[in-house]
């Protein structure tokens, strides 16, 4: 995402500030309520994300910087999910991975008694790994109106137009 305005980094900076809840710790009852825009600001570089009654951790934030340009500013963003969320979906498929390839390469031994072979194996690593797709797609499935209430929100904020 890419927006245009004739305000300075400092004003946007200065609007941006004002505009949304800077702490992001206030509780979901607190006068704020859903939709209101959460920021967290490091100079030109900023994380928005808008507030919810529910917990989803796979919600989209926009990750942007302020950049000088002639006659205004040009904010450049994209959205990405949390570094933790994005960390934990790697381990997750990795591990997945690992066991997979490690039952492939490591000869079973015969477990007649219990009646259970690799087939059982293989089909709860399937399962595992269609419940974390499946868990980032609902996340995604309901976070999906925030990136234009985001979109929206930094428009009217800024008086910024598409690049």
């Amino acid at each position: 995402m890419k927006l245009r305005t004739k305000l300075s980094i400092a004003e946007c900076r200065v609007r941006l500030g004002s505009a949304t809840d800077l702490g992001g710790f206030a509780l979901s009852w607190d006068a704020q309520g859903p939709g209101t825009v959460v920021g967290e600001f490091r100079g030109p570089v900023f994380r928005l994300h808008t507030r919810k009654y529910y917990d989803n951790s796979f919600a989209p934030f926009l990750y942007g910087k302020l950049q000088a340009a002639d006659n205004g500013t040009i904010l450049e963003g994209r959205f990405r999910l949390h570094p933790f969320v994005r960390l934990f979906t790697v381990f997750w498929f990795s591990f997945l991975l690992l066991f997979g390839v490690g039952a492939l390469i490591v000869p079973a031994a015969p477990h007649t008694e219990s009646g259970l072979g690799r087939g059982w194996f293989f089909l709860g690593l399937g399962v595992l790994a269609v419940l974390g797709a499946g868990f980032v797609q609902v996340g995604k499935w309901l976070g999906r109106g925030e990136q234009e209430v985001i979109r929206s929100f930094l428009k009217s904020t800024l008086e910024a137009d598409d690049a």
